[in-house]
């Protein structure tokens, strides 16, 4: 039953993000293998998104580390745990809290013992700039207390590069870069644990650069991207953008991936509109003015539509009942859902 209940959650929330962007690109599965215990380590930018794709876009059911505030009620608290999500905590929720930690890193080394996948964000936080912020250390703690219960467990960690077109926007893209396996057991060294602790870090880190748009220098970050958009660059091609950012070879051509601006996109968001025209004056007038961060707009746009579009549909599907019979009333239904998914893919152009 739980299996089931997985399942249809997890079907439910791919589903979703089908239609919430209009493109997802993956590359790079095949570096994450399988029947071997597994660290997905990826960059955070979009909250929760971040998470969902990777669980839904993945060859592995991951565990994924989360920040504790989020499991504030009884209810949630069973929702997360059954959604295979663990709570850790931070200094921001009080130095007493931290002890809770020894508990979850022993749950989670027991987890790699057992030959299972675990997803963290060893930035720490999360930040809409395009570049990989200094990594925490905790990820090497889970690690190394896994090696040390069992030295001869081999461990890979694969990291992930997350990259959006636009994070703040809807509809968006995103793309998910799986990077080559990373062997612990190569920088695991016990007599030097502080040694092995560094070195397992600038790994990660020097990985996770390669696989999403890294700006360096953070002076001038906003002068950077200002540059990046104005060439229209691909940022759902990391590899690209940052080799221009390296050669501070800027184009000045039009790429495509890029919003289309002209009288097709204004047609198209003008149909969306009218098409979803309760949806989105609840979503503006009364949702979204609530969402203090510019990190949670994606994730609680998101979230709004995951809940509230099933009950939309409901409503509409009932209207049409006064003046319809059930089987045309449900093709209305139906033929509105499908121009809604085409009018998202087609919001963009390539």
């Amino acid at each position: 039953m739980r299996r089931l209940g997985y399942l249809v959650i997890w079907v439910w929330i791919r589903t979703a993000l089908t239609f919430y962007f209009s493109k997802i690109k993956i590359e790079g599965l095949h570096n994450v293998p399988s029947g071997k215990p597994i660290m997905f380590l990826a960059n955070h930018q979009n909250a929760l998104l971040d998470a969902l794709l990777i669980a839904t876009h993945c060859s592995r059911k991951p565990y994924f580390l989360t920040r504790s505030d989020v499991f504030k009620t009884t209810v949630l608290k069973a929702f997360f745990e059954f959604l295979q999500m663990i709570p850790v905590y931070r200094i921001r929720d009080g130095k007493k809290s931290l002890v809770g930690n020894n508990a979850i890193f022993e749950r989670c080394s027991k987890l790699l013992q057992g030959r299972e996948a675990i997803l963290l964000f060893p930035e720490g936080n999360h930040s809409l700039k395009r570049r990989v912020r200094p990594l925490s250390k905790g990820f090497t703690r889970i690690l190394f207390l896994a090696l040390e219960n069992n030295p001869s467990l081999d461990i890979g960690i694969v990291p992930i590069g997350v990259n959006y077109a636009n994070a703040e926007k809807f509809p968006d893209k995103a793309a998910l870069y799986y990077g080559k396996e990373i062997r612990v057991q190569d920088f695991f060294n016990k007599e030097d644990l502080s040694g092995s602790v560094g070195r397992l870090k600038e790994e990660v880190y020097h990985q996770l650069k390669k696989l999403t748009t890294h700006i360096e220098e953070e002076s001038s970050y906003g002068d950077i991207v200002r540059k990046l958009d104005s060439a229209n660059v691909h940022y759902l091609d990391p590899v690209a953008v940052n080799l221009i950012l390296e050669k501070e070879a800027f184009p000045d051509h039009k790429s495509i991936g890029k919003l289309e601006i002209g009288p097709k996109n204004y047609i198209l968001k003008a149909v969306f509109f009218i098409l979803n025209f309760p949806m989105i004056i609840i979503w503006s007038q009364l949702i979204k003015p609530k969402v203090s961060e510019p990190e949670f707009l994606s994730t609680t746009r998101f979230m709004y539509g995951l809940i509230f579009y099933p009950f939309f549909y409901l409503l509409l599907f009932a209207g049409m009942l006064i003046f319809l019979n059930w089987p045309f009333a449900l093709i209305v239904c139906i033929a509105h859902l499908t121009l809604n998914i085409a009018l998202v893919k087609l919001w963009w152009k390539g």
